[in-house]
């Protein structure tokens, strides 16, 4: 197993801040969550600011569910950015930070790994990682605060993930042959977050570019989905995400419909070989 060795500035940020992030970066050895310590300093931080824990007491995933890895274990990664009320950042940064980490991951490791609607980074059906983005009002400015967390399993072996986890998550560390470096794969995420942050903000030809490589990776087009949305239960076909990350799905009952992230929980697929009759795990 890879040892573990807690991570500095300067091994996120090795030559340095970048275009947008990295103006100001926080290391933590333990925080409840690098996302609400972000939120809860949007406003003495400022644009581009970075927060870096190595064990999250009270991590959190979609919708309140908790995000657990143990000390050292993980990619525990947080971006600040401030955007006007309207930009497509508040409705599509988990596709961009998603796009991202499957790219740090590429680059850094002999691991090729996919997205799962919404929010989720897979291997072979296993969840590798996961994106949660949030957001909060900025006194005395019409500009939002943004906080884009990401979470990559490294080091675990299969004996950290118990319960349901035990067959639906997975780490670099059981899906790569070669040693997993955290600092390698840290740094390449922040330099692709920042890529793809600077490409955005230029305009609609960066989201073009982060629609398609999203689509390139997405595991979800002609599988079989169950939705939960506005209190109602819907099943069918998953088709396609649309460019503001909704996703497409033809209903057994007929009809297609758009579901919204942000208002749509799913029962996701066990690995085939491993799931047990009847049992799901929520994401």
């Amino acid at each position: 197993m890879t040892r573990h060795r807690p991570l500095t500035p300067a091994d996120l940020l090795p030559h340095g801040p970048l275009h947008r992030v990295g103006r100001r970066v926080v290391v933590l050895d333990a925080v409840d969550s690098t996302n609400q310590f972000l939120l809860e300093q949007a406003g003495a931080l400022g644009d581009g600011a970075m927060a870096w824990a190595e064990y999250q007491t009270s991590g959190r995933g979609r919708r309140g569910r908790r995000w657990e890895a143990p000390r050292g274990s993980s990619v525990l990664l947080s971006v600040l950015v401030r955007e006007p009320a309207g930009s497509p950042l508040f409705t599509q940064g988990a596709l961009l930070a998603a796009v991202a980490a499957c790219e740090a991951i590429e680059s850094t490791s002999a691991c090729t790994p996919g997205v799962r609607w919404p929010n989720d980074i897979v291997r072979g059906g296993r969840k590798l990682g996961g994106v949660l983005a949030e957001s909060s009002a900025l006194p005395a400015t019409s500009d939002r605060a943004l906080v884009i967390g990401v979470g990559i399993n490294c080091l675990q072996q299969r004996g950290h993930f118990s319960g349901e986890l035990a067959q639906t998550a997975t780490s670099l560390e059981c899906e790569c042959a070669h040693p997993v470096d955290r600092a390698v794969i840290a740094a390449a995420l922040v330099a692709r977050l920042d890529h793809w942050l600077v490409a955005c903000r230029a305009g609609p030809a960066g989201w073009r570019k982060v629609h398609a490589a999203w689509r390139a990776r997405c595991e979800d087009p002609g599988t079989r989905v169950t939705l939960e949305h506005n209190g109602r239960t819907y099943c069918g076909t998953a088709l396609e995400v649309s460019d503001t990350g909704d996703l497409v799905v033809e209903l057994d009952e007929g009809g297609r419909q758009p579901f919204a992230a942000a208002s749509t929980t799913r029962a996701v697929r066990m690995p085939a070989k491993t799931r047990p009759a009847g049992i799901a795990e929520e994401t």
